[in-house]
């Protein structure tokens, strides 16, 4: 598809045909279930107007955040896009780069999307602002009290629950202490919990101390107060989410990737092919596809990369696409193909293959 003229949205339901394509890794569950019946949204990276774009969340088929280039090189824009007309994207915020410009994360829920952006003070540092907007665009400050914010770039970075929005921020203490603020959905006082250790955000109630050196993993229950940690023997580094432990064990030959689930049952074996890595920070989207990634030669690594999907449940593998740019938020995971002139994004929801 052409990046020049109107971009055209296609969204399909076909059965798609996993079971052919793939490799099983573990006995798959028993039944005849049909294939799922999958949605996708193809759109081009290059706007009517030249711009390109990439996205950061979906809230919907027709309203897709996206980041847009401006055409002022000092700037960076978020926008609302709906695929099927993209001449008009909604502009969200427009941020000036220099000092340290950036949109730090993005999340959608319930119809609005909130997102965390800071910008520089003038002073060598930034600070940062917690907006929402609904589908019209219309943007709401919700707070500028966020602390030094924490960023990991995985999408727990805000999390959405009990009808407040979450994020950590660190205090800057000699001690590692972090701080847990939230927020009402539409604003307002903002609250400030303190956190021994140095916890982000993974899938709530749960925060994660990643345990660098050679501290285990511990995970804090934020509701409840219950604690777990995760330990690994040298040579392998373990990541963990609120479902599944990640393991990557490095040897001569390359990374061993295995995963089992939190509670110490359903260890995969390996699951990785030679070269592949774990693509995202985050662990088993939706609590069940685990995405792999591998270079197609070590000229091009940081370019373009051959994507592959997991599925945890039934241990069937997928190959997805040779991609120069992949991305995940929520239920939605999309990668970029084609070159400058011949982009494409692809989004898949993976909520629909369950």
């Amino acid at each position: 598809m052409s990046g020049r003229g109107p971009a055209r949205a296609r969204y399909v339901a076909v059965a798609i045909a996993l079971a052919a394509a793939a490799v099983l890794l573990v006995r798959p569950a028993p039944g005849n279930d049909p294939p799922p019946v999958v949605v996708t949204v193809d759109v081009a990276a290059t706007l009517p107007d030249g711009t390109t774009f990439s996205p950061a969340a979906v809230l919907d088929p027709h309203h897709v955040v996206v980041q847009i280039a401006d055409p002022d090189p000092a700037y960076a824009v978020l926008a609302l896009l709906d695929p099927a007309d993209p001449a008009d994207p909604r502009r969200l915020d427009r941020i000036p780069i220099a000092g340290g410009g950036s949109f730090d994360a993005v999340r959608v829920a319930g119809g609005f999307v909130y997102w965390m952006s800071s910008v520089g003070d003038g002073q060598g540092a930034t600070r940062s602002t917690l907006r929402r907007a609904g589908r019209d665009g219309t943007p709401q400050v919700l707070t500028t009290e966020t602390g030094r914010a924490l960023f990991t770039g995985g999408m727990h970075d805000l999390e959405i629950a009990e009808g407040r929005i979450w994020w950590t921020a660190t205090r800057g203490l000699t001690e590692p202490t972090t701080d847990l603020r939230s927020v009402p959905l539409a604003g307002g006082d903002v609250a400030v919990r303190a956190l021994d250790g140095t916890y982000h955000l993974t899938d709530w109630p749960w925060a994660t101390d990643d345990g660098i050196a050679g501290r285990p993993v511990t995970q804090r229950n934020l509701v409840t107060g219950e604690r777990r940690t995760f330990a690994e023997s040298p040579g392998r580094d373990v990541s963990c989410g609120a479902v599944w432990c990640r393991s990557v064990a490095h040897t001569e030959q390359g990374a061993v990737v295995t995963l089992r689930r939190t509670d110490g049952t359903g260890e995969t074996g390996r699951i990785n092919g030679d070269g592949e890595v774990p693509l995202f920070l985050d662990i088993a989207a939706m609590g069940r596809y685990e995405i792999l990634a591998a270079p197609i030669s070590a000229r091009a690594a940081t370019a373009t990369e051959r994507l592959a999907m997991v599925d945890l449940t039934t241990g069937r593998r997928t190959a997805l696409a040779v991609a120069s740019g992949a991305g995940l938020s929520g239920s939605w995971l999309w990668w970029a193909t084609g070159d400058r002139e011949t982009m494409t994004w692809h989004l898949l929801d993976l909520a629909s293959l369950s």
